[in-house]
């Protein structure tokens, strides 16, 4: 008997190993893609403005770190929205997660509007800051002021789709970046150099395809919330009912820590990049290529990352012990599982990939030396990634928040430098550097993360 009832035992366990793992995956793998999308129509984007010449590359390329800089508290409003959410649907509390949603869109609506006004009116001098090349000065200001203008239906689509993501509606979220990029892609064709009788408009026109593309988002998450939704609502979103005072703190708090967390991290970027700046473009060509294949690794990260707040949000509500733990070890097997077949990927394509952009064989050399690190860096920054992710699905984003500064803004920076600059190790300075950091980063990940689901779920 007493065989008998473990081998029950053990059969229920494995039975919902099995369920976790196959609803993971179902909302991983749409989240996943998701990210990915972003990446190659970024891609398409630069490729479909090349033609009119490295100075229109390079006005684009430039209004990235200002936009960022400005989307990072709508980043942040969306990542609060999608925790709240989670942990509401986990309650089966439709009221507290609409009033969180409502109160979180209303915000995101309001600063759009007004930041957006305001950074149009100011594109010229706000790019005065980022940018030094008066010759690219026009068309990085014409492009900086439309996205900017009309950035309300970029910054709504993302709380839209983390708010969906918290209710594990990933495959909406998904469909709407397809249309986001066919949108994007289908304007840029019609006005970047003018087809079908359509003005060639340049910059500017690649500008209004990622309007178009935005509103297209939107439009696909609206219409599910509306339509197919029977947990979130829009109704009562334009009501003057005010949130709580308990709604709005909580809010504040959540999406202070991470503004902060997203502002430290870019400067830290910024501090690092001039760093870099500092090296010869012969030393650092190599380089730039191989940090294309940790976009992807970051991209399949930031996917698993947002399937990970999402299962872990809403055990968490459930104060389901169990079953956060098992999302937790789900998401590091997937992790690994991804960090490893792309490691493989670009160990073994390093020739063939490097080949793609240079014909000497020192630099095609170099690359495939640089793959080997970032084969490295890509299990780190997947397991760091769905650490933090699962912090945040538990509702900590202090730490997180404190991680980041120590090193982004402290270590990286600081080793970057004394690698570089006084002990001359050029290059590889700096992939040391990225190395040190992301293994303090990741061990101090799994260390705090364990601190905190025991003080978090404690009974």
């Amino acid at each position: 008997m007493e065989e008998e009832y473990q081998g029950r035992i053990t059969l229920e366990k494995n039975m919902i190993r099995s369920d976790v793992r196959k609803e993971f995956i179902e909302i991983a793998v749409p989240a996943i893609l998701e990210t990915l999308v972003g990446v190659i129509i970024t891609s398409i984007d630069t490729k479909m403005i090349a033609p009119l010449g490295k100075g229109a590359v390079s006005a684009v390329s430039l209004t990235a770190q200002p936009k960022l800089l400005f989307l990072s508290v709508f980043y942040a409003l969306g990542t609060a929205a999608s925790i709240f959410v989670s942990q509401a649907f986990g309650k089966k509390d439709r009221e507290e997660a609409n009033e969180y949603f409502h109160a979180v869109l209303r915000i995101c609506i309001f600063l759009s509007v007004v930041l957006g006004c305001v950074l149009a009116l100011l594109a010229g001098p706000v790019m005065g800051l980022f940018s030094r090349q008066q010759e690219t000065m026009e068309m990085s200001v014409s492009f900086f002021r439309i996205i900017m203008g009309f950035m309300v239906f970029q910054t709504v689509s993302i709380v839209l789709n983390a708010a969906l993501r918290g209710i594990g509606q990933t495959k909406v979220t998904f469909i709407s970046s397809i249309f986001m990029g066919a949108g994007d892609i289908l304007t840029n064709y019609l006005l970047i150099e003018g087809h079908c009788g359509f003005p060639a408009l340049g910059v500017a026109g690649d500008a209004y395809g990622t309007v178009v593309g935005t509103i297209a988002a939107c439009a696909v998450s609206i219409f599910f919330l509306i339509r197919h939704s029977d947990f979130l609502s829009l109704k009562g979103i334009l009501s003057n009912r005010k949130s709580q005072r308990s709604t709005m703190k909580n809010i504040r708090s959540k999406a202070g820590n991470l503004v902060f967390e997203n502002l430290f991290t870019r400067i830290g970027f910024l501090i690092s990049s001039l760093i870099i700046s500092g090296l010869s473009a012969d030393d650092t060509a190599v380089y730039f290529v191989a940090m294309i294949l940790l976009t992807y690794s970051f991209a399949f990260g930031d996917g698993l990352q947002n399937a990970v707040v999402s299962l872990t949000g809403r055990s968490m509500g459930a104060r389901n012990k169990q079953e956060v733990r098992l999302y937790i070890r789900e998401g590091r097997k997937v992790g690994i599982i991804i960090s490893l077949s792309l490691s493989a990927i670009y160990i073994l394509g390093a020739h063939w990939y490097f080949s793609l952009y240079f014909s000497d064989a020192v630099s095609i050399g170099q690359g495939e030396q640089y793959s080997y690190v970032a084969a490295v860096l890509t299990l780190l920054q997947i397991l760091r990634i769905v650490n933090i992710g699962s912090m945040r699905g538990m509702g900590e984003v202090k730490i997180p928040r404190i991680l980041a500064t120590i090193c982004v803004l402290i270590i990286n920076p600081s080793t970057s430098f004394l690698l570089t600059e006084l002990l001359e190790f050029g290059v590889w300075g700096i992939w040391i550097s990225s190395l040190i950091t992301q293994i303090i980063w990741c061990l101090m990940s799994f260390i705090k993360l364990n601190t905190c689901f025991e003080t978090r779920l404690a009974p």
